[in-house]
């Protein structure tokens, strides 16, 4: 067992600082030589180009080698102005390996040697269990003291025992608490709280990013290394003193992702609460059913706690770190939806989402104004538009769903437009029409079959017809304003779909008014179509619209191929003469305005 135990150890060890090589390596060159290049990984001089990094950079005031030197000493401006290009894993890999191999293979083997003593020993009594979880606790001690003395001028070296020392003393007082039970659940959290806390320290005092995220690691398995026998109010309060030490070791290096792995952690331990409301005792136990209402207290801490920071971070970092953050809000959306969704009482869901929606809604517009970044906008819009559309469908349901929808997609197009001016990302947000649309499938076949004039089906294909037109006139209005191109075929889709609704309300009116004249009813709604194209081809032709020339010919074929394919078998001859009459004229009508604009021409 033990000899398993430490063959995983130090896997973890050799993988988590694999990347270290790279940056002891530019390290020792500066000290020795001041040379900027190690092992053919160049440095990166900030305000060059990508690819001029991989050549030596010669700027006004001196060579690269000045540059380097200038770069201030702090870790955390180091790691900030000073990047390496990222070599694959297998690189990675290799590098590591070969940096002090001896060294890592004796860690290895002393490992091995360590195990097998402790389980001969444990195996003839020599050592008794508070001694064996002593001998665990003081020696893992002992070894990151070494770690932290070593690190002074080999911080790849150090990182490398310090890992080796944390993971001793956990492993001692998780052998302590599941073994012996010398230990209760808060004692054990607190204990191995300290000995990350401390690795947190030594990474940043040492600017070692693998190092810190071992330490995270070790923060936050703490808890299921009690076997899970924490009071829910204290885990997730111990949670929430791990998430914000990690905000601020974050933000102060610019380790970004350190931010994100804690959500991510946060949000597996969420799972048997969210699921305890939703799913009962089948995945979850009793303690969390009762507790998830108390702990959704804290799910919105942690919303706000993430919300503030990834705003921060858009508003100082540099435009290629936005995408992280954008990740970072979404991921922290979808934990408070779950969060509200499942736990929270259904005479407060609509409250809450709409709350939460105002709230990346302003959180949005702010990161947006202070930074000119339409990255953060799309971000915390993108989780307020859905916070809404939650909001609205579990308030409404049927007609006024779909109108609401329809409403609500409408005015975020302005607001979109009114913000950004980026005719692009308001065509985006037009898409959003998709979710009315589909709803209105069923307002279509009721009002189709209806025999009421007016109904609520009525207001839905009207309030859509409008709205889809007036989304269309605005984002083109605004191509035009802006001399935007790749968005016209959109705001074109948008009005030519708002016209089909009302081609369907007069089809649907007509045939309603005149029950039992059928045939009129379609007689009167296809002239109707015919005239609308006729007069939409001719402006399109007059002034030169292909558009219009295009719409206005396909409603005209529509027609006549109604005509010959459908309505010549179906209505009554004296009403199919007066059709095809009608229809007729008005087509050859149109010899006599084509004369005359060619005269006119």
């Amino acid at each position: 067992m033990i000899e398993f135990v430490g063959l995983i150890l130090f896997a973890v060890l050799f993988i988590s600082n694999r990347s270290l090589g790279n940056r002891v390596q530019v390290l020792e060159a500066k000290i020795k030589n001041g040379t900027p290049e190690v092992s053919g990984v160049p440095t990166y001089v900030p305000g060059s180009s990508p690819s001029s990094a991989t050549a030596p950079a010669v700027v006004a005031g001196g060579t690269e080698e000045n540059i380097v030197n200038q770069v201030p000493r702090s870790p955390a401006v180091t790691y900030a102005a000073t990047r390496l290009r990222e070599p694959d894993t297998a690189d990675q890999f290799a590098t590591w390996l070969k940096e002090d191999w001896l060294m890592k293979l004796g860690v290895f083997i002393f490992i091995l040697g360590l195990g097998w003593f402790v389980s001969y020993a444990f195996a003839n009594n020599w050592i008794g269990p508070v001694g064996r979880i002593s001998l665990g606790i003081i020696a893992g001690a002992l070894v990151m003291a070494f770690a932290f003395w070593r690190m002074a001028r080999f911080p790849q070296q150090g990182g490398v025992f310090m890992a080796l020392g944390a993971g001793m003393v956990v492993l001692s007082i998780f052998a302590g608490r599941s073994v012996y039970g010398f230990f209760d659940p808060v004692s054990a959290i607190m204990f191995d709280f300290i000995v990350a806390a401390f690795v947190s320290f030594v990474s940043y005092k040492f600017s070692l990013r693998s190092l810190v995220l071992f330490a995270q690691v070790l923060a936050f398995i703490a808890p299921v290394l009690v076997a899970g026998k924490t009071d829910s109010v204290f885990l997730f309060s111990y949670l929430l003193v791990i998430s914000l030490a990690t905000l601020f070791l974050g933000g102060l290096m610019a380790w970004r992702g350190l931010i994100l792995s804690s959500l991510v952690f946060v949000g597996l331990y969420s799972f048997p609460y969210v699921l305890a409301a939703s799913y009962g005792n089948l995945y979850s136990g009793p303690r969390h059913i009762a507790d998830a209402p108390i702990i959704l207290n804290f799910a919105y801490v942690f919303a706000i706690l993430y919300l503030l920071s990834g705003m921060f971070a858009v508003m100082r970092q540099r435009v290629q770190e936005v995408k992280g953050e954008i990740v970072l809000a979404l991921l922290n959306g979808v934990f408070l939806f779950l969060w509200i969704y499942n736990v929270a009482g259904q005479e407060w869901k609509t409250l809450l989402f709409a709350a939460w929606a105002i709230v990346f809604g302003i959180g949005s517009f702010i990161a947006f104004r202070l930074s000119s970044k339409p990255d953060s906008l799309y971000a915390y819009g993108s989780v307020a538009i859905a916070f809404i559309a939650a909001a609205t469908t579990n308030q409404l349901h049927g007609a006024a769903l779909t109108i609401s929808l329809t409403v609500e997609v409408s005015l975020l197009v302005m607001v979109v437009l009114a913000l950004t001016k980026n005719v692009k990302a308001a065509t985006s947000v037009s898409l959003l029409f998709i979710a009315p649309v589909a709803l209105s499938l069923g307002n279509m076949s009721q009002y189709l079959v209806s025999t009421d004039l007016i109904t609520k089906d009525t207001f839905v294909l009207l309030v859509l017809a409008l709205s889809l037109i007036i989304a269309g006139r605005v984002i083109h209005t605004a191509e035009k304003e802006n001399q935007a191109v790749g968005s016209d075929n959109t705001s074109v889709v948008l009005v030519v779909l708002g016209t089909v609704y009302i081609w369907f309300t007069i089809w649907c009116f007509l045939h309603i008014l005149m029950p039992f004249a059928q045939d009129m009813a379609t007689f009167s709604a296809l002239t109707v179509y015919t005239i609308v194209g006729l007069w939409a081809y001719f402006v399109g032709l007059l002034k030169g619209n292909a558009v219009w020339k295009i719409y206005g010919s396909a409603l005209v074929v529509f027609v006549i191929a109604r005509l010959l394919f459908i309505d010549v078998w179906a209505m009554a001859l004296s009403e199919r003469i007066i059709t095809f009459f009608v229809i007729g004229i008005l087509l050859m009508s149109t010899a006599f305005l084509t004369k005359r604009k060619s005269t006119v021409v």
